[in-house]
């Protein structure tokens, strides 16, 4: 898990470093993300919504790079316990073919840190902080619609913490779910909860 954490920095600081160098170039495009992320029906966790951006580079007529970052806070009943996600993704953009419309394949690592505050209940200061962070891969699949020369509009959808070969046998062993992409059975995938991402990206 800390070799896969030290993966995931390098990678996500690699594309932060190289989008500006390149977006001269081939265009940079900045813009809101909207996520809902599914939640594991293994574990029980419930589905929750993000806002956030996203930076994406065309690094090349069909391949982009992309940086998306997300925040989401949640409140409980009783105003005791704050919970918060950051989630940053790094994830690499291939489109088969280009234009207006145009659908793409993705793939990437994210970076998930959460946190939970203790709050006292009438003053609402921090009583106690926990964090805890992980790491994995994601596969998806989406499409980009132009809707000017400069901006478009985008959705996917994106399997989170994939596994591959025995290692998503031993995911699936232990609840996580199977992904089944005909004629690509023997690469055995699995992955643990999915994601709906959408926004718009203005390129420069």
């Amino acid at each position: 898990m800390r070799r896969l954490s030290l993966v995931a920095v390098a990678v996500v600081v690699g594309m932060v470093v190289w989008l500006p160098g390149v977006a001269g170039a081939q265009g940079l495009g900045i813009g809101p993300r909207f996520s809902f992320v599914r939640g594991e029906a293994a574990s029980g966790t419930p589905s929750t919504k993000g806002v956030g951006g996203t930076l994406r580079s065309r690094s090349a007529n069909h391949v982009a790079i992309e940086v998306a970052l997300d925040y989401r806070s949640e409140l409980n009943d009783d105003a005791t316990v704050r919970h918060r996600e950051t989630p940053l993704q790094g994830s690499l953009l291939i489109f088969p073919v280009r234009g207006t419309f145009s659908p793409y394949l993705l793939g990437g690592i994210g970076m998930y840190s959460e946190t939970d505050q203790t709050l006292n209940p009438t003053s609402g200061l921090v009583l106690s902080t926990t964090s805890a962070r992980k790491t994995g891969w994601h596969l998806g699949l989406g499409a980009e619609l132009f809707v000017g020369r400069h901006a478009a509009l985008f959705a996917d959808y994106r399997f989170r913490f994939v596994s591959f070969g025995s290692a998503a046998e031993d995911e699936e062993a232990a609840g996580a779910d199977p992904i089944n992409i005909p004629g690509l059975s023997a690469i055995k995938l699995s992955h643990r909860g999915s994601m709906w991402t959408s926004g718009m990206a203005f390129y420069f």
